[in-house]
């Protein structure tokens, strides 16, 4: 056998032993919850997110009196369960919040505002771009005062934006970005489940609609990707010029403004490659923001990523002419160390308005939180993942740049 037969039998043995898109799915991104993560019988993860009931009044305004009788409605009319009750305080769950705000006629973001694309990216890998779409994300979808519905669109085929996260039933379908995308394009493909769906008589807007997977804050969606998505690459490279633009606008112009039917901010993890699929996002996005960690060799390596992006703008169908506002954030950001300060004092200089003031901490607290599939913002201090220090450091750095994005993004986003 030669080296390059080898090669392909080592392949063929790799794939009999790797599991199917399903299984590796829910080993991947189920939330895993065990006795040590409930609390009074509730999953700390759902627990961490709990409002007592004079937090909910605060937010919602009123006297006591009519709070309270209007409270007492929404159980008896089984519009949500009984609150957990504990240390003499009645608990809500994130669920139950949303459910009350509607109740309540509380303002939502879609009242005042358009749906926004807002794509994380950077060619460097190890930049934190997940991370930081992640913790973005779930920051929006606590954020009760914006009241917005969000999405996570996961489109690196490492499919890492949603593990820990998402929640997912034994009879779950999986669809990726890139099975609605090449539908058309593979009718032949087995193994793309939309085809199969269409097949049956499902309607393509309906499974756009039914792609999403819920998590543990009831605004908050997540679609994953897979590795197999990398095929989308292939696929495009096989097209003719006319196809190949046509596919490159097919999220923005067939896909997107379903989304957009139900979900006001739509957060895009994009893979650290200059391809075709990240060209797809670019082509349908508003906002760009780029993180990057302040050191010599990844300020060098995101210079050239700013090159290859005013170029490929310019050569995408809309020209760029989509895009509304970029950004830039310094995060791993480390203020004890002179260099790195020195680099985010040289992206001053150089990104100047583009760049955020506020960065987000280099903390141990992140790691830590990931091990547990989730966020620095599902963690309580209490359950001592890392030193109150460190805690403190992720979570006050996180809340004051989301503070300022907020602000950019209201602002644009306004109607």
């Amino acid at each position: 056998m030669t080296l390059i037969e080898m090669i392909g039998s080592i392949a063929d043995n790799m794939k009999k032993e790797q599991t199917n898109l399903e299984d590796a799915l829910k080993q991947q991104l189920r939330v895993s919850v065990s006795d040590q993560d409930m609390i009074d019988g509730v999953d700390r993860l759902i627990y961490n997110h709990c409002k007592n009931k004079t937090e909910l009044r605060d937010l919602i305004g009123g006297s006591k009196p009519t709070f309270n009788k209007k409270m007492k409605e929404v159980v008896d009319d089984g519009l949500i369960s009984e609150p957990i009750y504990q240390n003499r305080s009645h608990l809500y769950t994130n669920e139950q919040i949303h459910v009350l705000l509607d109740y309540f006629n509380y303002p939502k973001f879609s009242d005042n505002h358009n749906s926004k694309v807002v794509t994380v990216t950077n060619h460097k890998g190890g930049t934190g771009k997940t991370s930081t779409t992640l913790v973005m994300a779930t920051a929006t979808a606590l954020d009760l005062d914006l009241n917005a519905r969000i999405c996570v669109l996961d489109l690196d085929p490492q499919g890492s934006a949603g593990q820990g996260v998402v929640q997912i039933a034994d009879d779950s379908i999986y669809v990726t970005m890139t099975d609605l995308l090449l539908a058309e394009y593979e009718k032949d493909n087995e193994d793309n489940p939309v085809n199969i769906l269409l097949e049956n008589g499902y309607l393509f807007e309906d499974i756009v609609k039914a792609c999403p997977f819920s998590t543990h804050l009831s605004n908050l969606s997540v679609i994953t990707a897979f590795p197999n998505d990398e095929r989308f690459v292939d696929r495009y490279w096989q097209l003719g010029e006319k196809e190949q633009s046509l596919l490159l606008q097919k999220f923005k112009t067939v896909v997107l403004p379903i989304l957009q039917e139900e979900f006001d901010l739509i957060y895009i993890d994009l893979p650290p490659q200059d391809s075709p699929i990240t060209w797809s996002a670019l082509e349908a996005t508003n906002c760009i923001l780029v993180p990057i960690t302040p050191r010599y060799y990844d300020y060098a390596s995101t210079s050239n990523f700013m090159s290859n992006l005013h170029i490929r703008l310019q050569n995408l169908p809309s020209k760029g002419g989509n895009i509304e506002w970029l950004k830039m954030v310094a995060v791993n950001y480390n203020e004890n160390s002179k260099p790195e300060y020195h680099t985010v004092q040289k992206l001053l200089r150089s990104v100047r308005n583009h760049l955020f003031t506020q960065t987000i901490a280099h903390s141990d607290a992140f790691t830590a939180a990931a091990e547990l599939g989730r966020t620095v913002l599902d963690i309580k201090k209490s359950e001592e993942i890392c030193t109150p220090h460190q805690f403190d450091l992720a979570v006050d750095s996180v809340r004051l740049f989301y503070s300022q994005f907020k602000n950019e993004l209201v602002a644009l986003s306004a109607k």
